[in-house]
């Protein structure tokens, strides 16, 4: 291992730093060494205190976890600041042992170790219902059931203005065809079938021939969607996009769960995007917000109530995934960011944590 010089106050001696945290889970999975917990531990919030285990080692130093009543990282609210934030404004506590999301809202009272890892912002949801007909009628999945109507209408109503056609021609020798033979005739164009017999007459030909044509782009669009319908996820997720995300928010009924110790609200509540100000102005105005005191808890509320969706760091929803198959995480990614170690103001070791970490990585 690769020696560096530490400051004056770094020597032999045992020095214990003060460290907060929120959630129980985060003591999880310790990793021995630091740098197999850099490259192949799974949840990240582990990370933390595997790094913390590697520094105290090499570093001599011991941990005293600090009890306290604070539930959220916390925020700059009426001139003070709240949560975990407030401890390190204070001083009651050294650094916090959870990773946090580097802002430069929360400079004033703290600083940051070097960069951890970058993480982005996930939606965890109820996990949706899954298409799952094997049978004949996937060949229908292709088409909803109003184009399907559509085209039904379409073959009847052809039919009856093609008997129509060719009893009104009766006289210059045209074909006769039933009502029954007369829609039979464009089904059959529809499923590309060949005719038992053909009209005569110049307009009935021309009928047939458009509907033809027709029924050429018809079966186009048809394989384009059987085709996806083949080759792409069977889920069916209540929204993909934000913007159905807002919608659902303002005119469905669903609420925003963010987590007390991720700055996930913060991130809605300064976001410039139109779909999240209107998300924000529905969290914030119409009272569809609902913070819980842990994962755990957001994860057990999205599966109890179905119009709730969790917004948080995409590490701890990612464990939460894994573990429970009645949750999963949406597609869509929001911001990314950057977590980091956060210690308070003038921390003596903040330069030899940030040096540490960079040689095990």
């Amino acid at each position: 291992m690769t020696n560096i010089s530490l400051e004056p106050h770094v020597n032999n001696a045992t020095k214990t730093i003060k460290v907060a945290t929120i959630s129980p889970w985060l003591y999880g999975q310790i990793q021995t060494n630091l740098s197999e917990a850099t490259k192949f531990s799974e949840n990240k919030y582990d990370l933390v205190w595997s790094i913390l285990k590697e520094l105290g080692r090499m570093l001599n130093i011991k941990y005293e976890i600090v009890n306290h009543t604070e539930n959220q990282l916390g925020s700059f609210e009426n001139g003070t600041w709240t949560g975990l934030l407030k401890l390190l404004k204070n001083e009651e506590v050294d650094i916090l042992g959870i990773p946090t999301e580097v802002t430069f809202d929360h400079l004033d009272v703290a600083d940051y170790t070097k960069p951890l890892f970058q993480s982005d912002y996930a939606i965890l949801i109820r996990s949706p219902n899954t298409f799952t007909d094997n049978t004949f009628f996937i060949l229908t999945a292709a088409f909803n059931i109003t184009a399907w109507s559509m085209v039904a209408a379409l073959v009847l109503f052809s039919g009856c203005i093609f008997y129509v056609i060719c009893h009104s021609l009766k006289r210059n020798n045209e074909q006769q065809y039933t009502f029954l033979d007369a829609c039979w005739v464009f089904c059959s164009i529809f499923l590309q079938q060949g005719l038992w017999k053909t009209p005569n007459s110049f307009t009935g030909r021309m009928f047939v021939s458009l509907w033809w044509l027709w029924s050429i782009t018809l079966l186009a669009i048809y394989s384009g969607g059987m085709l996806m319908t083949l080759s792409s996820g069977r889920e069916r997720f209540p929204f993909y996009t934000l913007d159905e995300l807002a919608y659902l928010v303002q005119y469905s009924g669903y609420k925003i769960v963010t987590e007390s110790s991720s700055s996930s609200h913060l991130y809605i509540k300064d976001s410039l995007k139109d779909n999240l100000k209107k998300i924000w102005h529905e969290m914030s105005i119409n009272k569809k917000w609902i913070n819980v005191s842990s994962f755990q808890d957001g994860k057990d509320l999205i599966i109890n109530q179905p119009k709730t969706v969790l917004i948080a760091p995409r590490e701890p929803l990612l464990v939460l995934a894994a573990s429970d198959c009645r949750v999963t995480i949406v597609k869509k990614s929001l911001s990314s960011f950057w977590c980091s170690i956060c210690t308070r103001k003038n921390f003596p070791l903040l330069k030899e944590f940030s040096e540490q970490y960079s040689l095990q990585k």
